[in-house]
């Protein structure tokens, strides 16, 4: 076969078979149904589109190991840890989106999820670090991850077109990683992976940005597991704040949300309307441009993190974080209160 083939099997492989599988998700009907507050959409949507994401993920990968495109050691080295906490928090999200499940319970599973991982997980043994300190952080990074694509996955392709540019940002800082050495730990493996994932978002944003199709919790929570792992690895090769960088247009604004509500008295653990995009959407905003705002940032972070040198890292994340917040009180004491002075 020639190299221009392959490289079309490659690049178009993850993409159609993602928007095939979502075609077939309408016949599980898994329907998220307007609730007359935080769902903005008008009629039920199927929301299983995660599942197709997650199932182009792991026949591609299979395919890519049969095809030689994975290293010899990818079983060994950490990336089937992170292929398998993807599946399994799919799974978790999967439940949840067919059955229903209580925050506190999604918490539990995910936290349980997450622990797993940092005690299972052999990639992390190339961390300098204390392995108990290590684990610890990456168990609370991972439910961070996991949560937070869930809590930003409410306005179409901005979720998961986001997520799509913070895994094409991993598996550039990624591939810095020479793959000569004998041993060179999961990055090159973990690399294909994301790109992977990220044309199979890609087949599925097809259905998602008319808004056809929903990602749910499957998608989220699978997805989010993803990026954690990679973020994880991105901070093993390069620095914490490189992989911090590459999550920062969804760590702004949930971080900040969930302060505002607690400082306000609210409950953090009930589903709400006060994220940023939501504000945006609440005050008529189109879906798209909304997205694309996010796109823009996520782009911006996900440069970033390739091209900042590992030195200076931290201040690109805490320049970039500065102007990220400033932004996000700017929305509030602007466009914020004229929603709660119009009752919106």
């Amino acid at each position: 076969m020639s190299w221009e083939a392959m490289t079309f099997i490659r690049l178009m492989g993850p993409v159609l078979l993602s928007a095939a599988l979502c075609g077939m998700m309408f016949l599980i009907r898994i329907d998220d149904a307007p609730d007359g507050g935080r769902k903005v959409q008008k009629t039920p949507v199927p929301s299983s589109g995660g599942v197709a994401i997650l199932i182009a993920l792991g026949v591609s990968a299979w395919l890519a190991s049969e095809a030689g495109l994975l290293s010899d050691y990818w079983l060994h080295n950490g990336t089937q840890t992170v292929l398998a906490i993807t599946m399994a928090a799919g799974a978790i999200g999967f439940v949840d989106d067919k059955w229903g499940m209580s925050a506190w319970l999604k918490l539990v599973l995910t936290a349980t999820l997450a622990i797993s991982f940092a005690v299972l997980d052999p990639g992390l043994r190339l961390a300098s670090l204390p392995l108990p300190l290590v684990m610890a952080g990456v168990a609370f990074w991972l439910l961070v991850t996991m949560n937070g694509v869930n809590f930003m996955d409410g306005s179409n392709g901005l979720a998961m077109g986001s997520s799509a540019i913070m895994l094409l940002g991993a598996a550039g800082v990624l591939w810095r990683v020479d793959p000569s050495q004998p041993f060179p730990g999961p990055a090159p493996d973990l690399a294909f992976l994301c790109v992977t994932a990220s044309l199979a978002i890609l087949g599925f944003l097809a259905w998602n940005l008319p808004g056809k199709l929903y990602a749910g919790d499957s998608g989220a929570f699978g997805i989010g597991a993803l990026f954690g792992g990679a973020g994880i690895i991105v901070g093993v090769v390069s620095t914490i704040w490189t992989a911090a960088i590459l999550f920062l247009p969804f760590l702004v604004d949930v971080v900040l949300t969930v302060l505002w509500r607690a400082k306000n008295g609210q409950s953090v653990m009930t589903a709400h309307r006060d994220h940023a995009y939501q504000l945006f959407l609440r005050s008529g905003w189109k879906h798209i441009p909304v997205a694309v705002l996010w796109w823009v940032f996520s782009w911006t972070c996900a440069l970033a993190a390739m091209n900042v040198p590992d030195g200076l890292a931290m201040f690109a994340f805490f320049g970039l974080t500065v102007f990220g917040s400033a932004l996000w009180f700017l929305q509030r004491l602007t466009l914020g209160r004229r929603l709660a002075a119009e009752g919106l």
